[in-house]
């Protein structure tokens, strides 16, 4: 049985590493379900929601970071919208591409994403100009490009493994981890934390022998004090859609606009790209608001 969705934030007692955390295998799934994902595309779009999730606490203490990977893949694009309060929301453009496995047997998200083409991170602190940076990809893989992001950004170096397990019946794993190195570390830390990942096997087989956050991080950290600097936090996937939101934007429509809605096609109905999520103003609905509308 695997863990709990969560998210857990760490350091080393002398100072040369950070760590953050996360199990996501319930919001994967339910990302899976909402846009009827393809085995491939569960797989890319769980690692794009997993580093999201580990990548939003790390860059924005409060507002939200968007990633868009924009490779030349079968996939398209991959939209991630995370906040440090643990919520995510994503979508990918063509949710039922389905491509052979590797010569290693895993899915290929490097070729449904593509190796060419650009992460685009935009980091909104809910004040001021939102900052926004691009890199190049590196190979579609998600946690390579999003290491080569924070490489690039922070000039530090770092380590980020993300990964998404599935069987017939949906997402059995889903989670992941950034070891970011500090000022003080020496090429001994580099070397410790690299045999470790190399021998411990994938993340999420971590995850489905039931070993709790806490303990795989002191796994992949084996030779290290780990200090938690917070309580295991939960993490989900949200959307900030609502049947409100809905109206309000119809209501920036003229009348005359929602009125040719009413009368032609009898309804108005939007979908969320983020969520799936489904909204209808049936025909009474439209006429009422086109009365109170005044344009």
């Amino acid at each position: 049985m695997t863990i709990k969705d969560g998210i857990l934030k760490a350091m080393s007692s002398d100072g040369t590493i950070r760590a953050i955390i996360a199990s996501t295998t319930d919001l994967v799934e339910c990302a899976r379900v909402r846009h009827d994902l393809s085995f491939t595309a569960t797989a890319a779009l769980g690692r794009a929601l997993t580093a999201g999730v580990l990548l939003a606490p790390i860059l924005a203490r409060e507002g939200q970071v968007a990633l868009k990977f924009n490779g030349n893949g079968p996939l398209g694009r991959i939209f991630v919208d995370a906040s440090p309060r643990g919520t995510v929301r994503g979508f990918v453009d063509h949710p039922r591409v389905e491509l052979p496995l590797n010569s290693l047997g895993n899915f290929d998200v490097g070729q449904a994403v593509g190796n060419t083409g650009y992460l685009h991170v935009t980091i909104d602190h809910g004040f001021g100009t939102p900052h926004m940076s691009t890199v190049e990809l590196v190979s579609g893989e998600i946690g390579e490009d999003v290491n080569r992001y924070l490489v690039s950004s922070d000039q530090t170096g770092s380590i980020v493994v993300v990964g998404t397990h599935l069987t017939k019946q949906g997402v059995e794993a889903a989670g992941g981890l950034i070891v970011q190195l500090l000022p003080d570390h020496t090429e001994e830390t580099i070397q410790k934390i690299e045999n470790n990942i190399a021998t411990f096997g994938t993340f999420t087989f971590l995850m489905r022998r039931g070993m709790s956050l806490e303990n795989i991080l002191q796994r992949i950290l084996s030779g290290f004090e780990v200090v938690s600097l917070a309580p295991e936090s939960p993490v989900s996937f949200f959307c900030k859609c609502s049947q409100e939101r809905f109206v309000e934007a119809l209501r920036l429509l003229p009348s005359s606009e929602i009125m040719s809605m009413a009368e032609e096609d009898g309804q108005a109905e939007g979908r969320c790209q983020f969520c799936n999520s489904l909204y209808l103003v049936e025909k009474q609905g439209l006429l009422e608001l086109a009365r109170s509308n005044g344009k």
